[in-house]
Parts: structure tokens; C-alpha cells; sequence
């Protein structure tokens, strides 16, 4: 079909009463909002399947797809060049066989209706039942519908591309006509089409974020109802772009849901209320003394930046602890700080202790772990070597499962794999899963670090969005570890403080890259400012006591 042809069809035939935008719409609602500024609860698959039957079942049939597509098509038209409003340049809209490609469908025909040129490429024809409702309206409709072709037109063809390949049910890599097509979406992609993924970018795990073939690269990701999680962690925050959510409707659906999957993002909301409050009538006695112990030979600064950090994050006295014995005396970057061997330091004097970074893995190394943990109840983090340590020497381990103390562990995914006794491949492969079987297994609240970090206290999960590839580098670790002591120190939950932890870290890097520092050549050092910037702007957000 030519454009002249296209436009001349895009005058649509008698609508479908169902179909017609003022009474499918309904009563949906697009969240399209910076995630990290308050949670979004987090539903797996089989969650969210369930969900949609209960939804579908209180309305007419068809209904919920047809909100469904009526919400990308109205959110896709906001977004559209003028060239695309005029009925000059075509959206691209890609079906599969399911409930995905149903919503294509729709989304196809309500932009035809409203004069857009459209074309719509079929991977196979439906086989969902709604689906096949969907795609007979959009015939009805003069929507221009053919088999996905092997050849792909200029780059610059279409004004968006709209991938309703597949959606959350997939759990195979993708392969044969499918995975070439998604690999032409990808050229379209790098020359500069947006794309815009249907409930999830096909080809990504819905429930892990994991890659394991071909994959669309979206600019939008529009999940129906509610979020997946591998949206927000692994490969996800790569692949799904910026994530709106239509909830089509099923509010109650999703408020009953959400109170038992007890996954959701994190945001400040989550530990605002906890965060230690700055009284005129106080001192430095009043916000804690943490202790922060590694620093074997050669590893020196990382136990200082972990110190700086717990300094501009409000705890009252911080000691470093060497387990080198030519450590510095002092550190002239901040005098502050209270330089000691480790064995000179009096832990039961301390509100809070942080052990691991530079810590080394030497009999000595141990020994210091070792003395920590005879501190049973006092706020303790564990990283770096002193998960190394418990991950080789059983006794010690065994010693944390004990303590009545609140505990926070934060390895990034080999250490994790070395406390679990697998491989980092496993850990990655169910980010959720690996973080609630450690948090479960040692009774602490677990940061399992990377993209998308996760933080679990073993009842429940959130999953943090900020930050950005200015983290990795050495010393990030090292940063975050000092932020979650000092928040112990202050009184915070282990929970609570490991949330703050990890938001302000990200937070800050965030807020780096925007005044021009990274995310190339960021060091960990910078973060220190700007993270007790955005600690100061959550104190003035949270709630007097």
C-alpha cells in the first residue's frame, strides 16, 4: 500500500462501540513519573497474570485489551513528530501471536482512526482469543496488517516503532524469524527510531532482567497493569528505557496484589520516616561512633573512604581501624577521623561497626572479623573481604546466622556467589531469588549490588533504580558501605539504613553526571559531596518525630 493510499484509508469505517476511544479508555491511568521519587510496587509474571484474570472477569469481554492498546496509542500520539500527526510519516507496529501483539492490534487502529499512517507487521497470526478480536477490529478498520518481512525498509521510514512481539510469558531466547527481527528493530534503533516495547522490551526476562539473545532496546517500555522487576534490575535499566505503567483500571486488583508481593521499588519513601532527625539541643555523642575496620598492606584507603563517607552522613565520631601496622597516623583530607590500629579500638564503645573494606583475607584479617563478631548485638556491616572470610571459613559464618544484632551484608554478585557456593552466572540469573536466599540464611538484611541493586531483608524486597555507570569504579563499594554505618550509628534499622545507603549512592551519581563529572573518569572520592547533598535534601522532605 502506498502512502497516498494509506491516507485515503486512514478515514476508518464505522467504529466498533467497544473499541471506540471514549468507552474503552475507561478509567486508566498512565504513571509516568522519575521512579525514584516514590515506590512502585513490583509484580512477577504469574502475579500479574493473575491480576488480569481477576480484572478481565469484572469486565466485558475484550475490554481490558482494549484499554490496553487505547493507552499506548494515546500515550504514542502525545509523543509523535508533527510529520507523523499529519498522516506523513507511519508508526511501525510489530505483532506476535499473543495478548501482546492484541494490544499492537489496538494501538494500530486507534492511531489509524485519528489519521496516522500506520503499518503493522505480523510475526504470526494471533492465537489468544483476545487477540484474535483485536486484530479482526484493526482489518475492519483498514489497518494495513502483513507477515513481517525479511528486508527492512530506510532506517528512517517510520517515526516510532512498537515492539508487541512478546510479552512477560517468554522464557526462551529469541531465535529464527523472530530473533531477526528484533535484530533489524536494533539497526532501526541505532539509526536513530525510537522504540516503544509493549509491557517488555521481547527478549528480556520479565522476572530477572536477564539477556539471553536477541533484544529489543527501548526508549519507552509501557507495562500493562503493573511493573516486572527485570525492568529494574540486571539487564533491564539497559534495555527497557525510561518504564510507564498503565494500570487500565484494575486499581483494587493491584492494591490487593501488591500488599502480598511485598516487591517494590525503592524510594525515599521507604525510609524517610527512620532518617535521623538534627536537634539544636544535641551533640556529637547524639548521633553515634562507627567504627570502620579493613585496610590490610596496599589497601589502606579503602577503610578512609568509607570513614569520609560515614563523616558527611552525620555520624557523630568515626575511628578507623588498620589491620596494616604501617597505617597513617592521621588523614589530612579529613583530621577528623580517629586513626588506630584495629586492636586499639574499644568496639563496645561503638554504636556501630563497619568491616571489610581493604580487609584483606590473612590470619590477621580474620582474627579482626573475628573480634567483631564477639560484639553480638551492636549494628554491624559486612563487605568486601569480610564476606570473602565468611564465605571461606564456615565458623564465622555460622557466627553471623547467630547474632542477635542487626546485620547488613553487601556483596556485589562474586562475593555473593562465594557466600552461596555457586557461580556468579547463578546469582545473576535470579538477582531476586539469590539476595532473599542470603538475607534468609544469615537473618541480615543483604544489598546485593549491581545494576538494579537489590535490598532484602528476607520478608521483603526492594529493588533500587537510581544510579548509573559512573558507580562502577573502584571505591564505590567502599562508599556505600561507609554511608549504611553511619546510618546504623544514627539509630536507623539495618533495613532502613541499607535502603538510604543505597538511594543516596546512586542519587548522587546521578547528580554528578548532571553537573558534568562522569559518568566516565567519576571517582569514588566525588560522590562524598554530592552524596551528603541529597542526604540534606531528604532530611528537609522527612516527617518531624
Amino acid at each position: 500500500m502506498t502512502v497516498h493510499q494509506r491516507a485515503a484509508a486512514a478515514a476508518p469505517a464505522t467504529p466498533s462501540p467497544l473499541a471506540s476511544p471514549a468507552r474503552t479508555a475507561g478509567p486508566s491511568s498512565i504513571i509516568d513519573r522519575p521512579l525514584a521519587d516514590t515506590s512502585l510496587p513490583l509484580f512477577l509474571p504469574a502475579d500479574l497474570r493473575d491480576i488480569e484474570r481477576a480484572s478481565a472477569a469484572q469486565l466485558p469481554p475484550h475490554m481490558l485489551m482494549a484499554r490496553a492498546g487505547a493507552a499506548v496509542a494515546d500515550w504514542l500520539y502525545g509523543h509523535l513528530p508533527a510529520l507523523a500527526t499529519a498522516g506523513r510519516q507511519p508508526v511501525l507496529l510489530l505483532a506476535g501471536p499473543g495478548n501482546n501483539g492484541g494490544d499492537a492490534y489496538v494501538a494500530a487502529r486507534e492511531l489509524h482512526r485519528r489519521g496516522v499512517l500506520v503499518d503493522v507487521w505480523q510475526l504470526a497470526p494471533p492465537t489468544a482469543s483476545d487477540a484474535q478480536w483485536a486484530h479482526a477490529e484493526a482489518a475492519a478498520a483498514g489497518v494495513p496488517i502483513r507477515p513481517a518481512p525479511e528486508t527492512w525498509p530506510a532506517p528512517s521510514a517510520y517515526a516510532w516503532i512498537v515492539d508487541g512481539l512478546f510479552g512477560i510469558g517468554l522464557s526462551r531466547p529469541l531465535d529464527g524469524a523472530a530473533g531477526r527481527l528484533v535484530e533489524n528493530i536494533g539497526y532501526a534503533h541505532t539509526q536513530g527510531t525510537p522504540v516503544l516495547a509493549i509491557d517488555i522490551p521481547s527478549g528480556l526476562g520479565a522476572a530477572n532482567g536477564v539477556v539471553s539473545g536477541p533484544v529489543v532496546r527501548a526508549d519507552v517500555t509501557m507495562a500493562m497493569l503493573g511493573a516486572c522487576p527485570g525492568l529494574f534490575t540486571g539487564g533491564g535499566r539497559d534495555i527497557a528505557g525510561r518504564v510507564v505503567v498503565a494500570t487500565l483500571g484494575a486499581d483494587s486488583a493491584l492494591v490487593t496484589a501488591a500488599a502480598t508481593a511485598c516487591l517494590s521499588t525503592s524510594a525515599p519513601d521507604a525510609f524517610l520516616a527512620d532518617l535521623p532527625q538534627r536537634h539544636h539541643a544535641t551533640h556529637k555523642g547524639s548521633y553515634g561512633s562507627l567504627a570502620v575496620l579493613g585496610g590490610y598492606d596496599g589497601m589502606i584507603g579503602a577503610p578512609l573512604l568509607s570513614a569520609r563517607t560515614a563523616l558527611m552522613h552525620g555520624a557523630g565520631r568515626v575511628y578507623v581501624g588498620f589491620v596494616a601496622h604501617d597505617a597513617p597516623a592521621w588523614d589530612p583530607v579529613h583530621p577528623e577521623l580517629m586513626l588506630r590500629h584495629a586492636e586499639g579500638i574499644d568496639l563496645a564503645a561503638m554504636q556501630a561497626v563497619a568491616i571489610g573494606p581493604g580487609l584483606g583475607t590473612s590470619a590477621a584479617s580474620a582474627a579482626c572479623l573475628s573480634r567483631v563478631l564477639a560484639m553480638e548485638h551492636t549494628p554491624l556491616v559486612l563487605d568486601a573481604d569480610a564476606l570473602n572470610l565468611l564465605a571461606a571459613e564456615p565458623s564465622l559464618a555460622e557466627r553471623v546466622r547467630a547474632r542477635p544484632g542487626p546485620t547488613v551484608l553487601t556483596p556485589h554478585p562474586l562475593e555473593a556467589a562465594r557466600l552461596a557456593g555457586c557461580d556468579v552466572q547463578r546469582i545473576q540469573s535470579d538477582r531476586l531469588a539469590s539476595a532473599r536466599a542470603l538475607a534468609r540464611h544469615f537473618g541480615a538484611t543483604v544489598v546485593l549490588k549491581g545494576s538494579g541493586s537489590v535490598v532484602d531483608d528476607g520478608s521483603r524486597a526492594w529493588i533500587n533504580t537510581t544510579g548509573n555507570a559512573g558507580l562502577a569504579t573502584a571505591g564505590t563499594g567502599d562508599v556505600l558501605t561507609g554511608a549504611i554505618g553511619a546510618l546504623l550509628a544514627q539509630g536507623m534499622s539495618a533495613t532502613s539504613a541499607a535502603l538510604a545507603g543505597v538511594w543516596l549512592h546512586g542519587r548522587a551519581a546521578e547528580r554528578c553526571v548532571s553537573e558534568g563529572t562522569g559518568p566516565a573518569g567519576l571517582t569514588a572520592s566525588e560522590l562524598l559531596p554530592a552524596m551528603r547533598n541529597e542526604l540534606g535534601q531528604c532530611l528537609k522532605r522527612a516527617p518531624l518525630p
